[in-house]
């Protein structure tokens, strides 16, 4: 019932022709590369950008085939800046999705010990994953920065035993900076969800494990929500994911709202539909596979 939801995607050249260009905010190291690899392997090639904002667009004009999208984090949530963009690029679809394991290590210049450090920079949501080692180590500021990768070329460039970056040992690796501590996160399983989105809809294989993604304003009434949800719950569909954001609105909002399903349930038609009926706003943004490979698994039809 997925080919019911959104169309068939048409083929594209780069997917045959060269490697597929996909863009992640930040730079050669950062988590949305690592996210890149786990899904696709060597047959993409990360571009970075600067902003999410950057990456939307670059998808949107179709500069790169994919843009990769972190959606939400085990220990701290949702993401604001996700849905948002996700509501003002109205072009794009979501596509796939990947899990990316957090594994944050203490990097610092040869020469530097724990003791020596003063600052730990990293990106907001990953420093708010390392608050337990922060507390064993109160001597260490912590400092946000634009991202992982690029908190950790400041620290090699600066040259600076007083500074450390949180971030992943591909960064470690690359700008020849040594591993400290290594597992600063506050958990092992800490997890980040992206969102690989591009102007062409997903292609879902029959019987597989899949996810639909919606945005709706409600009618400002008693019941609205629970009743345009009523059906889903009647079919066993899981919601998986339910977040609100404030429109341009006063006090109006627009729910991001993920489901779970097998892509050829025919339910989900009528599930989508009765929430369609239901809202005063209404955005599908796309049917994709879930993630429940391992890394050595490849991704179909890729």
């Amino acid at each position: 019932m997925a080919s019911e939801i959104l169309p068939e995607p048409k083929p594209s050249p780069q997917r045959t022709l060269e490697r597929l260009r996909v863009a992640f905010q930040g730079e050669f190291g950062a988590f949305g590369e690592e996210a890149i690899h786990l899904l696709w392997g060597g047959a993409a090639e990360p571009v970075p950008k600067g902003t999410f904002e950057d990456v939307m667009s670059s998808a949107e004009s179709r500069d790169v085939d994919y843009g990769m999208l972190p959606i939400e984090s085990t220990l701290v949530g949702g993401l604001d800046v996700a849905y948002d963009l996700l509501s003002l690029h109205d072009e794009l679809k979501i596509v796939a999705e990947v899990v990316v394991p957090v594994h944050l290590c203490l990097l610092a210049v040869p020469g530097a010990t724990i003791k020596s450090i003063r600052t730990l920079s990293s990106h907001p949501v990953m420093l708010g994953q390392c608050t337990h080692f922060l507390s064993r180590h109160k001597h260490i500021t912590p400092e946000p920065a634009w991202d992982t990768a690029g908190a950790a070329r400041e620290v090699r460039d600066a040259g600076d035993r007083t500074r450390a970056a949180a971030g992943t040992r591909r960064a470690a690796e690359r700008f020849d900076l040594m591993v400290l501590m290594d597992h600063i996160e506050d958990r092992p399983d800490s997890q980040m969800r992206f969102l690989a989105v591009s102007r062409e809809p997903a292609a879902v294989p029959e019987n597989t494990p899949a996810r639909t993604a919606l945005f709706a304003v409600f009618p400002h009434e008693a019941g609205a929500l629970v009743s345009a949800l009523g059906p889903m719950a009647e079919a066993g569909f899981n919601i998986s994911h339910l977040a609100s954001r404030p429109t341009r609105e006063p006090w109006r909002y627009q729910f991001f709202l993920e489901f779970e399903h097998t892509s050829d349930d025919p339910r989900v038609a009528d599930a989508v539909s009765a929430i369609r009926g239901a809202t005063a706003e209404f955005r599908l943004l796309g049917t994709y596979p879930r993630w429940t490979r391992t890394r050595t698994e490849p991704l179909p039809g890729w």
